[in-house]
C-alpha cells in the first residue's frame, strides 16, 4: 500500500466537510474552523485577499478572536498569504492538502496498514539478513528479486531456508537461491 494520490484528484470531493471531520485530529479551534471556513466561502466568491476586517464583516466574532485565529492559522502553516507584484492572494491551499491527506490515509482499514507494516518489516528483515549473508548490500537488481518474493508472497521460512542452502553450497547468487525457492514452493 501507497498512499501517492494527488490532493488534486480529490476536487470532487467536499472541502467543507472534510475540514468538519477532521479539524479536531488538526488541533483547530472552533473560531479557527470557522475562519477557515470563511475564508474558502469567501475564495469560492471571487475574492483573492481575505483580510480580517472582511472576516469581521461577515461574521460575528470579534475582531480580537478573528486576528488571534487568523494568526494561529498562519502559525500552523494552515494558510498563507502571497504577496507579490501582480497582487496579494489569501490560500488555504496548505490546509487543503493537509486535509485530503488524512482522507486518503483513512481510506486505508486498519488490515491494510497493518498489512502494510508485516511488509514493510519482512523487507527489512529479508533485505538485513541477505545482506549479512552475501557480506555486503544488495544491488537493485537482487533487492527487486526478494521483493517479488515478498509480493508473491512465498513463505519466509522458505526464502530463508532457500538462503542457508545457498550459503552452505557456497553458490551466492539470486539465480540459484531463486531455484530452490522455486523447487521449495513447488513441494510445499
Amino acid at each position: 500500500m501507497v498512499l501517492i494520490m494527488n490532493y488534486q484528484n480529490f476536487n470532487a470531493i467536499n472541502f467543507p466537510y472534510l475540514l468538519m471531520e477532521f479539524y479536531k485530529d488538526l488541533n483547530m479551534s472552533e473560531n479557527e474552523l470557522s475562519v477557515v471556513l470563511m475564508i474558502d466561502h469567501l475564495l469560492s466568491q471571487g475574492n483573492t485577499f481575505i483580510t480580517n476586517e472582511l472576516l469581521s464583516l461577515k461574521m460575528n466574532l470579534t475582531s480580537k478572536a478573528i486576528d488571534s485565529a487568523m494568526t494561529n492559522l498562519y502559525k500552523k502553516n494552515y494558510i498563507e498569504f502571497i504577496m507579490d507584484d501582480k497582487e496579494n492572494r489569501t490560500s488555504i491551499e496548505p490546509i487543503k492538502k493537509i486535509i485530503y491527506k488524512k482522507f486518503e490515509e483513512s481510506l486505508f482499514t486498519e488490515e491494510e496498514i497493518r498489512e502494510d507494516k508485516e511488509i514493510k518489516e519482512k523487507r527489512e528483515y529479508l533485505f538485513d539478513l541477505f545482506s549479512k549473508v552475501f557480506k555486503r548490500e544488495l544491488s537493485p537488481i537482487e533487492l527487486s528479486h526478494v521483493d517479488q518474493w515478498i509480493k508473491e508472497d512465498i513463505n519466509t521460512d522458505i526464502i530463508v531456508n532457500s538462503l542457508k542452502d545457498a550459503a552452505a553450497k557456497n553458490k551466492l547468487s539470486i539465480g540459484f537461491i531463486d531455484s530452490l525457492i522455486i523447487e521449495k514452493n513447488t513441494h510445499e
